[in-house]
């Protein structure tokens, strides 16, 4: 049996890693499309876009390791199923179990990869992630600015002018400084503000300086006079990390909160989610294999993409749900999850009767 389970798995992992090579090649051209546009227009170095993609590959790979397990599972055993070897190993006397053990324990081995690749990896890579990306903003052209329009400097701070005069004088400047989503920490207003660039400052005229904690007001100031220092404006958005990339440690520090959010709590869920997804897949795998193995059709590979797609899709609505509130954070979590180990069941039940 020891010389069986390790069939299994050559059948399943050269699948396994030539579909991770290609969902990374994937995710990572989506990540590139968000700054493609400031690519373009800055001339950016391609040193500096493959600093940025490099650091970007983990967090790419925290959503590829475990769906990868889905298209590789589903793939090699319908192949089995189509040429007839599951049919004859269970006439040889190979009990559903014994295909189950070796799935079963590749799974595992992928969710607890899949999850210390969350939990260690990903947070160190998607801050220097974050640092090319602010790199690539700053290389940049004069960018003009606009009245009635905001801008965002390479810090990821907003800025609003009302209505801008020759000589970088500006009226109704409002300057924010995002938090995620509790909303500003902090924003800045003035009636009258003076773009210095030699000096690299926003000398700031009748001031009134709002600090928020958790969406509340907890600082209000005014001042006659300020600088407020600047960097380059860039016509793109610096983004902040997404909250299931954050550490374990720095989550449960925000859930401790008076008022956590919905999204938090989601992200919390997904963080141990989404790597068990691997071992749900495994299962869901052998399940529609054994189900389906008396077929001479079997699965195709249009079959083996849909399915792969279906967790796609339910994952982005679940999740975007969760984060709005609309159905609980747990839900959000693992319904995805249930879905396929859900189907799984019922199918091993069905078919260790036959």
């Amino acid at each position: 049996m020891k010389r069986f389970s390790l069939y299994l798995i050559r059948e399943i992992l050269p699948l396994y890693l030539a579909g991770l090579a290609v969902l990374l090649v994937l995710l990572l051209a989506a990540t590139l499309l968000g700054v493609l546009a400031e690519v373009i227009a800055r001339g950016v170095s391609p040193a500096l876009v493959a600093r940025f993609l490099l650091y970007s590959l983990p967090g790419a790979a925290s959503h590829g390791i475990p769906l990868a397990l889905l298209f590789a599972a589903l793939l090699g055993l319908a192949r089995l199923g189509q040429d007839g070897e599951i049919k004859a190993s269970l006439l040889l006397g190979v009990s559903p179990g014994q295909f189950l053990a070796p799935l079963l324990g590749l799974g595992l081995l992928i969710s607890s990869l899949s999850f210390l690749n969350s939990e260690l990896v990903v947070p160190w890579s998607t801050g220097r992630a974050l640092e090319a990306q602010k790199d690539i903003l700053i290389q940049s052209p004069e960018i003009f600015l606009q009245e009635g329009s905001f801008f965002t400097d390479a810090l990821g701070r907003s800025i609003f002018i009302r209505e801008l005069k020759p000589g970088g004088l500006a009226y109704g400047v409002t300057v924010i400084q995002a938090g995620g989503s509790t909303g500003p920490r902090e924003v800045i207003s003035a009636v009258e503000g003076q773009l210095d660039e030699a000096a690299g400052v926003w000398r700031l005229r009748e001031v009134r300086f709002v600090t928020y904690r958790q969406s509340e007001v907890v600082l209000v100031a005014a001042a006659a006079y300020a600088e407020v220092p600047f960097r380059r404006l860039a016509a793109g958005v610096v983004g902040s990390p997404e909250l299931v990339r954050l550490p374990l440690r720095e989550l449960l520090a925000r859930l401790q909160h008076d008022r956590p959010q919905p999204a938090e709590w989601t992200a919390l869920h997904r963080k141990f989610a989404e790597p068990a997804a691997a071992t749900a897949f495994a299962i869901f795998a052998l399940a529609i294999a054994l189900a389906t193995f008396r077929s001479r059709s079997g699965l195709g590979l249009v079959s083996v993409l849909f399915l792969t797609f279906v967790y796609y899709a339910t994952w982005s609505v679940f999740n975007l749900l969760g984060a709005q509130g609309t159905v609980p954070a747990w839900l959000a979590g693992w319904a995805p999850v249930a879905l396929y180990a859900g189907s799984a069941t019922v199918l091993l039940a069905i078919t260790w009767r036959r």
